[in-house]
């Protein structure tokens, strides 16, 4: 029995089978019925758990995952739930390597170095690289905020079908993209921990996510 078999209702005066979406009986002509059938949450009306950023439909009440009270209001729009450690590493990856690329063509456009003498001072190895590190800073600043900016995610993160949105499901603004940018550091300088946070934390945060209040998640609802 294939699915329209399924969703097909009889008229309630001459009990002629019709499709769900019929407005009038294919038997006697008769007017049928619309919209008795409780119509289904609209997915760009959805709430998120304050505890555990689970997404959930504008018509719960309480979180299925840790049971946190959900807020009366549904703001979440057309995407998912949080995404996890491995495909936000593979988006970074992705855009590490696209950064190194660009990087590595400007740095050889301006004949800065890209390596050093392994028979220099320590201080000068770090001062002649340092017009490159410089550089690749800027760049990558430029790139996040740019990107998250206007497209709400990066290219290695539109690859992964991955967005970059605030807690309460709202759109990143240049300047919280810009502060993202820089708190990736606080992620990045303690051995990477605060990007490791995503498989340790419930909600799929990094340490800069917390910081800015924003969230990765899926573009579409899975």
């Amino acid at each position: 029995m294939d699915a329209e078999t399924t969703k097909q209702t009889a008229c309630p005066d001459c009990k002629t089978p019709n499709g769900a979406e019929a407005r009038f009986c294919v038997g006697c002509g008769k007017p049928l019925k619309v919209g008795t059938a409780p119509a289904a949450p609209s997915p760009l009306s959805r709430k998120i758990c304050a505890g555990c950023s689970k997404i959930h439909d504008s018509t719960a009440q309480f979180c299925l995952h840790c049971g946190t009270k959900l807020p009366a209001l549904a703001t979440v729009p057309e995407f998912g739930e949080p995404a996890g450690f491995w495909i936000r590493a593979l988006a970074l990856v992705i855009d590490g390597v696209l950064l190194y690329v660009v990087g590595w063509l400007i740095e050889e456009r301006l004949g800065l170095p890209h390596d050093v003498p392994d028979n220099l001072a320590p201080a000068e190895a770090f001062g002649r690289l340092l017009p490159g590190l410089l550089l690749d800073t800027a760049l990558s600043t430029v790139y996040l905020t740019v990107m998250i900016g206007a497209w709400g995610a990066t290219a290695g993160k539109m690859a992964c079908g991955l967005k970059i949105v605030r807690g309460d499901g709202g759109r990143v603004t240049y300047g919280i993209s810009l502060t993202r940018s820089f708190a990736e550091f606080v992620s990045a300088i303690p051995l990477g921990l605060g990007y490791l946070w995503v498989a340790l934390s419930p909600s799929k945060r990094a340490w800069h996510d917390y910081l800015c209040d924003t969230r990765v998640v899926y573009k579409r609802l899975r």
